[in-house]
């Protein structure tokens, strides 16, 4: 490689960089977002914190300010979920692995006592719509109705 005569990478100018401003708007609300993110929980208004970081010298607007903070408060959820989602799974395979470790039990879970329904496990959106549509009043037309049943 030209230029490179070391053979290991000086990585604390890098880490040095860390507590500079960051260039952009976004990356100083970024830098700020888990102090934001305590004032917020701990009660503070949005408007309250706006002030403040035009204070201590992060000139943003409001509007711009509570753009970011609902970007970084979904990307947060996001992670939270995925996080919650690859718990669910690991308990799924330890019980699959522990029933099969264990020939004469048989896993019969009901989908309300599995651990995915209640780590929060993404629903069906349409699952509503659907069992609204399965109960409907009144007359429903079967196209392809059960011969038994016929008079």
């Amino acid at each position: 490689m030209p230029g490179n005569f070391s053979d290991h990478l000086d990585l604390n100018r890098l880490r040095k960089r860390l507590r500079e401003k960051p260039r952009t708007k976004a990356g100083q609300v970024r830098q700020a977002w888990p102090d934001i993110r305590d004032l917020l929980a701990a009660g503070h208004s949005l408007k309250d914190v706006w002030t403040w970081l035009n204070e201590i010298g992060l000139e943003i607007g409001y509007r711009r300010l509570s753009h970011y903070i609902g970007q970084l408060r979904r990307r947060d959820d996001a992670a939270q979920l995925q996080i919650r989602e690859s718990q669910a799974e690991l308990s799924e395979a330890v019980i699959r692995a522990s029933a099969q470790n264990r020939p004469g039990i048989q896993d019969e879970r009901t989908p309300a006592a599995s651990p995915t329904a209640d780590h929060g496990k993404l629903r069906d959106p349409l699952e509503n719509v659907l069992e609204r549509d399965r109960n409907r009043p009144g007359f429903n037309y079967n196209e392809e109705p059960d011969p038994k049943k016929l008079i």
